[in-house]
């Protein structure tokens, strides 16, 4: 008897969300020891990140990964958090950290299954059809906006680059001001750091920068939600 899966889940009205589709860095790379402390850091981000927005993580085919984000305007947000949070977690003993390629797809879902992997909609094809033209970048936006597309295309590879060069300890920084909005001195004795260390991190990470991007991708987002 053939099953079909669309039968299973649910069926939506056209309803606006973010789908960050990725994989991990030179995941081959990886020691088998050491799998098991990626997965525990991804599992500990999804549960960090539901801060910002309600969200599902699903992992497939080893090294690739779906995160659906019900708040769409959240959505660029956890894509950047999730990167510096993968860094900030690597091993100590790990030379370089470790980091993704993801694609932040925002537009409509039309079918939202049990599993991620087999749900469908405008934002699952935006995102998808972008990690597979990504190339060398990191970071990629579509949205169903093609004005917010324009936008958003040449400060995303500047953002891009920007995340790329963070180092452990920069990334360590930025996840803890932007995620919970810490100041210098709480994230210092967070860190067991100064507060002028921090300063130091945040200023070379260009923190101010990436979050100027962050909050003219989420002023442009609440606009087309809203009207």
């Amino acid at each position: 008897m053939k099953i079909n899966i669309f039968a299973i889940g649910k069926r939506l009205k056209m309803d606006i969300k973010g789908i960050i589709t990725g994989d991990i860095v030179k995941s081959s790379a990886i020691q088998p020891e050491k799998r098991n402390v990626l997965l525990d850091a991804i599992y500990t981000l999804e549960e960090e990140l539901k801060t910002l927005s309600t969200l599902r993580v699903e992992l497939f085919r080893g090294d690739s990964f779906q995160i659906v984000v019900d708040n769409p305007a959240e959505a660029l947000k956890i894509a950047v958090l999730f990167r510096a949070g993968l860094k900030s977690r690597t091993p100590k003993d790990i030379r370089k950290p470790w980091d993704a390629r993801i694609s932040l797809g925002v537009g409509g879902i039309s079918y939202e299954a049990d599993k991620v992997v087999v749900s469908d909609g405008e934002a699952f094809r935006l995102s998808g059809r972008e990690l597979d033209e990504i190339g060398k970048r990191r970071l990629t936006v579509k949205t169903k906006w093609e004005d917010i597309n324009a936008e958003l295309k040449i400060s995303t590879a500047f953002a891009d680059d920007i995340i790329s060069g963070w180092s452990y300890a920069q990334a360590q920084a930025v996840y803890l001001t932007l995620l919970h909005q810490n100041t210098q001195k709480d994230v210092a004795a967070r860190l067991n750091k100064t507060a002028q260390n921090i300063s130091k991190l945040l200023g070379a990470a260009k923190e101010n920068l990436i979050r100027n991007y962050l909050d003219r991708y989420y002023i442009l987002i609440t606009e087309k939600l809203h009207r």
